[in-house]
């Protein structure tokens, strides 16, 4: 019985993993929180009555730790856990509408200057963002040099694909001197825009700063473009 209910489990799970909760009925999703928190038990039962008990699955996300443990079979533990769901979700829903949005260009120089004020050495620093273009993860390189920072694009392609990410934008910070692009800077952001674009990803925009608010973007100088144009040429 152990065996198969350890089964049943992992296939859930594997479900999970494969296809996201869209296919999964309430009881079933209710089945996978309670894994977490009654390892033995029967948890297809006790989802069932759960769901019975409040009449539907936000009924169980709205019962307060005292409900739920009046249903035989949810400790304290469980209770805690089930009943601070529905608050994770509001506080996500709250984070997510003060998310970093850097759609246009005024909303990523705000953003580039503040990075650009906590670094003491070169850097280059790859934000992911989304199709709204709202942040979801940043990647930081920096040197011990000012001169030189090695920047591995399959961690940047890696990184692009696993937040599920749309677009990226970089920001490059020059502590000393001009802020005009080296040779090197352009052909690292066309081997980058070739590796993005090759998993329908988009270099939106690569800006290059320095320490006396000066900045150079590749976008609004038509660079973004030109190297775009260049990638549609080849494929």
């Amino acid at each position: 019985m152990a065996k198969e209910n350890e089964g049943h489990r992992s296939r859930l799970r594997e479900r999970m993993m494969k296809e996201g909760l869209s296919a999964f009925q309430d009881h079933e999703v209710l089945e996978l929180l309670l894994f977490q928190y009654l390892p033995r038990k029967d948890t297809n039962k006790l989802a069932h009555v759960l769901l019975e008990k409040f009449g539907s699955f936000a009924g169980v996300l709205d019962a307060s730790p005292e409900q739920l443990m009046m249903v035989t079979g949810v400790s304290e533990v469980t209770a805690c856990n089930l009943a601070m769901l529905k608050e994770v979700w509001l506080r996500y829903k709250r984070s997510d509408a003060e998310r970093i949005s850097l759609n246009g260009i005024a909303s990523i120089v705000s953003y580039a200057k503040a990075l650009v004020a906590e670094s003491y050495s070169e850097r280059l620093v790859a934000v992911y963002v989304d199709n709204a273009a709202k942040y979801l993860f940043r990647d930081v390189f920096t040197s011990d040099s000012k001169q030189r920072v090695v920047i591995d694009i399959k961690q940047i392609v890696s990184s692009a694909m696993r937040t599920g990410a749309a677009g990226v934008i970089l920001f490059h910070c020059h502590i000393k001197g001009a802020c005009v692009p080296s040779d090197e800077d352009f052909h690292f952001t066309e081997k980058l825009t070739f590796a993005l674009a090759s998993i329908n990803i988009v270099l939106l925009e690569h800006i290059i700063f320095n320490d006396r608010n000066d900045y150079y973007s590749f976008f609004l100088h038509g660079d973004i473009e030109r190297i775009q144009n260049n990638y549609k040429k080849l494929n």
